[in-house]
Formats: C-alpha cells, sequence, structure tokens
C-alpha cells in the first residue's frame, strides 16, 4: 500500500500541540510587551524575560514561520499579527486568555485532559488537579489579582430575563449562590433599588465580589460572605439564585446543592435556577468550543425537564419555567 504522505501531514497538522504552545509561552513570557518598542536580539529577550537563549531562540523562530513575529539581521521584531498579543490590546483579547500565569490561561490547558471527560464523563479539573474547577481556582497562587480583571465584565448571557423575573420583583433580600465575583448581585440592585443581597462564594471570589461592592457604593445593601455552598445557607431570605452554577455539577452533586437551598428556604422562599446553554447553539458553529464546554464542566447541557427532575428530587416543585436566547429560569419551591 502507497502511504498517503498528505493525509499523514495533514494529521500531523491537525494533531499539532507544539504551535498552540509556542503561542501561549511567548504570551505568558510577555514576547510581544518587550517587542513593542523596537527589535531586540534573543539574546536580549532572553535577558528580559527570565528565559534560557537556546530554547527561547527556537521559539522565537517558530514565532517567525507563524507569522508573529519577524526576523532580520539576527533580531526579531513584531509582525501586525503578533502586535494582537501585546497586553491590554484588548479587553478580554487573546492575551487575558493565553496567559498561562492566569486562571483563565491555566482553564485553556483543560483540552489537553479531554480524554479523562470522554472516559468518566467528570469535569477535566478531576484528573487535573483531583478536585472541582473552582476550589482549584480559588487556592490557585495569583488568583485574587485575576479576579481583579474580572470586575467590569457584565453579569452573563440575556440576564434581563433574569434580573426582571416576577418573583425579585417582589423580594426584599436575595441570596446568590455561587455568585462569583458579584456582576450579578450588582445588576440585581441596580434594576431593584428595594433589594438587599448576600452572595456566598469560596474565599477568593467573595473577596473580589466585596471590593465591587464597596466600588459600586453597595456596602449598605450588599454583603460577600466568603464559604462553601454546600454548608448551611443563610436561612430565611425571599429568594436563593443558582445562576450559571448547576452546570459545574453532577447530578448527584447538583441535587445535594438545591437541598441545600431548600433547607435555607423554608416554606416562603423562592429558588430561582438559572442556567445558560450555549452549546446547541454552537454545535454547528463552533464545535471546538462546544468541546471546551464539555471538558470543563460536569454537565453543560441540561434542559428545563431535566433540571425540573434534579429539582423533584430535591424535594422541589417548578412553579413557572422561562426561557430567553440561551437563558433558562426555573423557578422553584417547597
Amino acid at each position: 500500500m502507497t502511504p498517503d504522505l498528505a493525509g499523514h501531514a495533514r494529521i500531523m497538522t491537525l494533531a499539532d500541540l507544539v504551535t498552540p504552545m509556542s503561542v501561549r509561552t511567548a504570551v505568558t513570557l510577555r514576547l510581544a510587551d518587550h517587542l513593542d518598542a523596537g527589535d531586540l536580539t534573543a539574546d536580549d529577550l532572553a535577558a528580559r524575560t527570565g528565559a534560557v537563549p537556546r530554547p527561547l531562540r527556537k521559539l522565537l523562530d517558530h514565532l517567525v514561520h507563524l507569522g508573529l513575529l519577524r526576523a532580520a539581521e539576527g533580531r526579531y521584531g513584531l509582525t501586525d499579527l503578533g502586535r494582537l498579543l501585546r497586553r491590554g490590546e484588548a479587553p478580554m483579547g487573546p492575551f487575558d486568555q493565553l496567559d498561562l500565569d492566569t486562571v483563565l490561561g491555566r482553564t485553556e490547558l483543560s483540552a489537553v485532559h479531554l480524554l479523562h471527560k470522554v472516559r468518566t464523563g467528570r469535569s477535566v479539573y478531576h484528573g487535573m488537579y483531583g478536585t472541582d474547577l473552582w476550589t482549584h481556582v480559588d487556592r490557585a497562587p495569583g488568583t485574587p489579582d485575576d479576579l481583579k480583571a474580572q470586575l467590569a465584565l457584565p453579569p452573563g448571557f440575556d440576564i434581563d430575563v433574569l434580573l426582571d423575573h416576577p418573583v425579585l420583583a417582589r423580594a426584599r433580600t436575595v441570596v446568590d449562590v455561587g455568585g462569583n465575583t458579584g456582576a450579578l448581585v450588582e445588576a440585581l440592585l441596580t434594576r431593584h433599588p428595594d433589594l438587599s443581597a448576600t452572595l456566598i462564594d469560596l474565599p477568593s471570589f467573595a473577596g473580589a465580589a466585596g471590593q465591587r461592592f464597596a466600588a459600586a457604593g453597595l456596602d449598605g445593601r450588599a454583603a460577600a460572605l466568603a464559604q462553601d455552598f454546600f454548608q448551611p445557607l443563610p436561612a430565611g431570605a425571599d429568594v436563593y439564585v443558582l445562576s450559571a452554577v448547576l452546570a459545574d455539577w453532577d447530578d448527584e452533586t447538583a441535587v445535594r446543592l438545591l437541598r441545600n437551598c431548600a433547607l435555607a428556604a423554608g416554606d416562603t422562599g423562592r429558588i430561582l435556577v438559572s442556567e445558560v446553554s450555549l452549546t446547541e447553539r454552537l454545535r454547528h458553529v463552533d464545535t471546538g468550543m462546544t468541546l471546551w464546554f464539555e471538558a470543563v464542566m460536569d454537565n453543560p447541557d441540561r434542559s428545563p425537564d431535566d433540571l425540573a427532575a434534579l429539582a423533584a428530587e430535591a424535594g422541589l416543585k417548578v412553579a413557572a419555567v422561562e426561557q430567553a436566547g440561551t437563558r433558562i429560569v426555573l423557578e422553584l419551591h417547597g
């Protein structure tokens, strides 16, 4: 049989790990920032980045091959494409996603462990770190500084269907369970002037949320409580919100969390479960992103019926279901 050399080459190109890691290494070393003021030699760049000259020179040559750098007379400079790798080039641009010294950049490496998800059905973080994503992020060095960059981000996709939910219009107190850095709480309190809120999340996230609330002048109406949301929650609030939380957990754990919310809500409180489902929309447009969601989340595809089944197992009833765009909102009660 005559080997299909062109086909073999194509497969090896598709399977290439060197190129994506080269770009991420370039970003992490801030090469584009160092070259922004003018061309430099490999030795100059090694001294500025704390790198070893020999492997760095090979990295630079590959970046030239990729069109991110240019080279002449032993010096390297940026191409127009390479300038996009500078820090601060654009909010949440390539730099923010590819820097391996940040939480988001390390999350990008999850695809390397895709086999774990396909074989076990569990988020790749269990294979990478032996724990869930959020516990790992909370404990990772540099997380507090990384989260500061997220304080300007909006609360999420198609959020109005949650912000304008009739239950919130009648409420006076809300607990945002797993509220991350507080974007949803800030939006809720802006939309509903008579509402006060408590955010529950792990210490790094609660600390960032507290900074957000102080900067927004919400100190008297919003509090950030640092705790695991599987511990007892503050009881007696009018509404408990789980926004884009359950997708990160398997069914058994999701039911456990819903039961914890139900215990805190009692007979009079309401629970709003709000999930964002992007995978069906992306399935025929960006199959890679769809697969990435699958890798990092335990279950990104739950339908309203799936969520209702989890609620029933937790002893909760569905009072209403609303859906707008990518967002689902279920109103639950005991």
